[in-house]
């Protein structure tokens, strides 16, 4: 029987019942499994009540002696109390007693040691006042090693002295014999370190740091390194002339690369650190700037391609930048700036983004020169008109490939810095290009004959095709100088380095505002920013005129036709006024002859179509149907520009007009609405000419009936 759970706080007699007769026992045999149940809950009854018994009696036995013993702990509490307060009265009495002693002792101890800083003070003013005079015969030997001893030992003094009413003079003194023995040690400072003596130096590091000079000698070592670096380059320039630029600045930065090396190792043993070495390099390569840009300046002058030999020097530069930043790091305890150092490295290049268009246009005159060829101007014109045409898709053709080289040339460079001057670069030869094709344009309106002239017409499509492929490639061009730009502005914030480099050449030469201003409007504009925009609207005023020339062309044959018809329609009718059947009436010759024209001309526009197949109107096309829509225009003009004509040359015109709409259909397009009305209104009877006139432009009907001579209503 499990009787634990009397014991617990949400003891339920009703739920242990259930329990215990839950089981299987209590359910065999219920009455004998209650009177178990009862004896033994009697039995525990009794177990529990004699256990409670033998608890109270042991308890009342202790009760005495419990009291007893917190009587005795409260006595000795009142005992010790009594004593810490005896103890606290005797602390102070002994406080008052001792005061005044203690305070004379303090006194003393004061006096005592004023008087022993006096006695040093004394000592070292005598001391001083020796050194002084001894001073002077030690630096006519011209001994540094006596004089240092002699300084230093000054210095000590002075330290002691501090409090003297003589400091600031004796301070004063001190720093012109530290002067004058600076004046005496140069002489061996500047050869100590130009022979790399390292005990020499570290003697010297020795002096000068006793005499809490240690600046100055590490400027003494500066200068003697820059003038040492310097002269390298001037040795280089100078006596090296069976080499050009590249090679010399190959040579110079291999040598500041072993001498870093070296230097880190010289510095480290003499001076215990080698921080200096950057700004030494960065001084060299500062002083060196204009020496080197003069030097540059030189060769450029004589590069055919200037960018491409600019490349080449900044890749003789990148792999010394690399290499001194990887020494740089390994020898460098702590992390030195980086950043300063390059754009002392780069400086030399911040120029020439600023000139970058004069530069790329030097190289892109001269590479356009190169692939046109012949050593003739390839901006003149060639003499025949064909010549010319053909000439102008060749030079489409490079202009673009140099264009695209001339960008890869930029990226490579300046990592995009100098796209804007790039592309004002690109935009003079475009817009420099684009006077060729005006001038064939010009060329091609002077040739234009009114007749049939399929070679002049050949030439009027070639070079639509021409400024068309020259209109992609400039909108190709364009996109891809932006996305260049936009794409570099992307890496660039991956590339904390590239960033740094960019904004150094930009900054450098005055471009950063400039750039940034760009580079935010072609972010804000979206599609419809563009940076070859002044190019790409003259292209398409040029399309427009092209088109308009092409136009003109093909008109002219038609033109002549038309005018050829004019005597026949404004012939006096008087000797024949018998009005024929339908039947009689055929197109005239003029009206074929245009018929037959138009049906050539899809011909000659063959070789044409097949570049354009893919488009769903394709550029002949539409050239063609504005031949037909002009056509009709010229046609209903000249019609109702007639005063006086018959019911027979009503009808011949009418058949005339639906000859050219059948030749139009076949072509794919029709009539326009105004020839179609002016063709029904001259076939329609005068008789019942008001009525079925009904539902047609008022002005047409009005015209139609002057020039038939019908009576108004």
């Amino acid at each position: 029987m499990d009787i634990s759970a009397f014991s617990e706080d949400s003891f339920d007699a009703k739920e242990w019942i259930n329990k215990t007769f839950g089981s299987v026992a209590a359910s065999d045999n219920k009455d004998a499994f209650l009177s178990s149940l009862v004896a033994k809950l009697q039995l525990y009854v009794q177990q529990v009540n004699g256990a409670i018994e033998d608890t109270s009696e042991h308890v009342l036995k202790s009760l005495p002696r419990v009291m007893h013993d917190a009587d005795m702990i409260q006595r000795e509490a009142l005992m010790l109390k009594e004593k810490m307060q005896l103890v606290k009265e005797e602390i102070i009495q002994i406080q008052k007693g001792t005061a005044d002693s203690m305070a004379i002792m303090e006194k003393l101890d004061k006096m005592k040691v004023e008087l022993q800083v006096a006695k040093q003070a004394l000592h070292e003013a005598d001391n001083w006042t020796a050194l002084a005079n001894d001073i002077e015969e030690v630096f006519e030997s011209h001994n540094t090693d006596a004089i240092a001893a002699k300084v230093m030992s000054m210095q000590q003094s002075l330290v002691v002295l501090a409090n003297t009413v003589d400091f600031e003079e004796r301070k004063l003194q001190l720093e012109s014999f530290k002067n004058r023995l600076e004046a005496i040690a140069s002489p061996a400072l500047v050869t100590a370190f130009t022979n790399k003596n390292i005990d020499e130096s570290k003697k010297l590091v020795q002096m000068f740091s006793g005499m809490d000079r240690m600046p100055q000698l590490i400027k003494y070592y500066c200068r003697c390194e820059k003038g040492s670096l310097c002269r390298e380059w001037t040795n280089l320039v100078e006596l090296d002339q069976d080499h050009g630029l590249i090679e010399w600045l190959t040579a110079f930065y291999h040598i500041l690369l072993t001498n870093w090396q070296t230097q880190v190792k010289w510095c480290g043993q003499v001076f215990g650190r080698i921080d200096m070495l950057q700004s030494i390099y960065i001084d060299v390569l500062n002083s060196l700037h204009k020496d080197m840009t003069n030097c540059i300046d030189t060769a450029l002058k004589q590069q055919p391609q200037p960018v491409s030999f600019l490349i080449q020097l900044k890749q003789v530069t990148d792999r010394f930048a690399h290499n001194l930043h990887q020494l740089q790091q390994h020898g460098a305890e702590e992390k030195n700036d980086w950043g300063e150092m390059e754009r002392a490295i780069y400086s030399i290049y911040s120029d020439y983004v600023k000139d970058y268009r004069a530069l790329e246009e030097r190289q892109i005159s001269r590479e356009l020169w190169d692939d046109l060829h012949g050593g003739g101007d390839n901006e003149k014109p060639s003499g025949s008109l064909s010549e010319h045409v053909e000439q102008l898709a060749k030079s489409t053709n490079y202009l673009v490939a140099t264009s695209e080289s001339a960008i890869a040339r930029c990226i490579s460079f300046s990592l995009g810095a100098a796209l804007p001057q790039l592309a004002s670069a690109i935009q003079f030869f475009l817009l420099k290009h684009l006077d060729q094709y005006r001038t064939a344009i010009r060329q091609i309106e002077l040739e234009r004959l009114n007749k049939e002239d399929w070679t002049l017409f050949h030439n009027c499509l070639k070079l639509l095709q021409n400024i068309g492929d020259l209109q992609n490639c400039v909108e190709q061009l364009d996109k891809a100088i932006i996305e260049k730009l936009l794409d570099s502005e992307k890496i660039d914030k991956n590339k904390s380095n590239d960033v740094e480099f960019k904004i150094m050449l930009l900054k450098s030469s005055g471009l950063l505002q400039q750039y940034n201003a760009l580079i935010s409007s072609l972010k804000q504009g979206g599609n419809d920013e563009h940076i070859l925009g002044d190019v790409l609207k003259k292209v398409t005023k040029l399309s427009v005129r092209a088109n308009q020339c092409t136009l003109d062309v093909m008109m002219a044959p038609i033109l002549t036709q038309l005018q050829s018809a004019l005597p026949a329609w404004t012939t006096s009718h008087s000797n024949f006024t018998q009005q024929l059947p339908d039947y009689s009436y055929a197109p005239l010759e003029y009206i074929t002859q245009i018929g037959e024209y138009l049906m050539t001309i899809p011909q000659h526009l063959e070789p044409f179509l097949g570049r354009e197949a893919d488009q769903e109107q394709t550029n002949v096309e539409v050239l063609l149907g504005k031949a037909a829509r002009q056509t009709c225009n010229t046609y209903a003009d000249l019609l109702l520009s007639l005063t006086d004509i018959s019911p027979n040359q009503a009808k011949q015109i009418s058949t005339d007009i639906g000859y050219l709409g059948n030749v139009l259909e076949d072509l794919g397009f029709g009539l326009t609405d105004t020839l179609s009305q002016i063709a029904f209104l001259l076939k329609i009877p005068a008789e019942s000419y008001h009525i079925q006139s009904a539902g047609r432009s008022a002005k047409l009907v009005s015209m139609v009936r002057q020039m038939r001579n019908i009576t108004s209503s």
